[in-house]
């Protein structure tokens, strides 16, 4: 086996025990000294440009951003859960509409194939009274303890977010800026360029994805645009998945009911956010990095397998590590 395979396998074991055991004691401040990266230009515009104090240009351009970026966090959480809470106010009643259609198709299924008149939606039901019962005696008991963590979540991410504030203004403050040196600074400065290049590229289509959805939903006249339309572009961030699972779908059902504009609408939606992602993606992020999308995707299912919904993103960025790795032996090799 030869010494790249070695380092190869050892960073994925560091990266494992790095994920699991030491990041969520660390979270708060890796996030700081990334944020910091990011608005360490503005500060030194207003103290080089303007010619402002360091610490008063710190304290503003911290704040500032923090908040805005709270406020936008919060506005849309507001209209999400707005919107979550109409859905569930009137599940009733789109029940009702689905099980009509659910008849009429059983209907017609009796008549096809010959069967007396019931015989499919009566199966039907009882399937669905089979899954409600599964679903009182399971799930409802999940939800409260999960309302519970969510309490629990709330307080820590306060405290977490306060950390994080703090911790941004000590970095931002402290003159030798936090940094690599040495031989390890070639990789250290590889590893941080494709870490951010992975992560505006996904934040930034992440972003005019939800866009184009909430946009498109609002033309049609959705009542829960912004909670589709999030949830649609959360969707169309895994890879080989995409929002052509729930669009295309709506667009053919749209079409049977005879609804051409709102069809046009939604396969328009699906083509945007597709050339969106192919347009954008290379350039912000495959040209630096290169990576297969069926190798993102590997990453994104051993992630979610082996560190939950933070997986999304950790088994990318795991991934992201390992080509950076591959590539400064393969240099060191030749």
């Amino acid at each position: 086996m030869k010494a790249r395979h070695w380092v190869l396998i050892i960073t994925v074991l560091v990266l494992f025990l790095t994920f699991r055991f030491l990041l969520p004691l660390v979270l708060p401040f890796v996030l700081a000294y990334f944020f910091a990266k990011i608005v360490s230009p503005v500060v030194r515009f207003f103290t080089e440009k303007l010619n402002w104090n360091k610490k008063v240009s710190v304290v503003v351009v911290v704040v500032l951003t923090v908040f805005a970026l709270v406020g936008f966090v919060g506005y849309t959480g507001s209209i999400l859960i707005r919107q979550l809470i109409s859905l569930l106010q009137r599940t009733p009643v789109y029940c009702q509409m689905l099980g009509d259609v659910t008849e009429q198709i059983c209907c017609r299924c009796d008549s096809m194939l010959d069967l007396s008149q019931g015989t499919s939606y009566g199966y039907v039901q009882v399937q669905t009274e089979s899954l409600y019962r599964k679903i009182s005696t399971k799930m409802v008991p999940g939800i409260s303890r999960c309302a519970l963590g969510v309490f629990r979540w709330a307080g820590g991410a306060a405290a977490g977010l306060f950390i994080f504030f703090l911790s941004t203004l000590l970095i931002l403050l402290d003159e030798n800026f936090p940094g690599f040196h040495g031989k390890l600074r070639p990789l250290a400065v590889k590893l941080r360029a494709a870490g951010f290049a992975y992560i505006k590229a996904q934040a930034l289509i992440l972003f005019l994805v939800a866009a184009i959805m909430c946009g498109g939903l609002l033309l049609i006249g959705n009542d829960y645009a912004v909670l589709f339309g999030v949830g649609i572009a959360a969707l169309d961030a895994f890879p080989l998945v995409g929002s052509g699972v729930i669009l295309v779908p709506w667009g053919l059902i749209r079409i049977l009911g005879g609804d051409y504009l709102g069809a046009a609408v939604l396969f328009t939606m699906f083509v945007a956010a597709t050339f969106l992602r192919e347009i954008l993606e290379p350039r912000l992020f495959g040209k630096e990095i290169g990576m297969k999308p069926l190798f993102v995707l590997i990453s994104v299912y051993a992630g979610v397998k082996l560190f939950g919904v933070g997986g999304i993103l950790l088994g990318p960025v795991a991934l992201t590590i390992l080509k950076v790795v591959d590539d400064a032996c393969r240099e060191i090799e030749a």
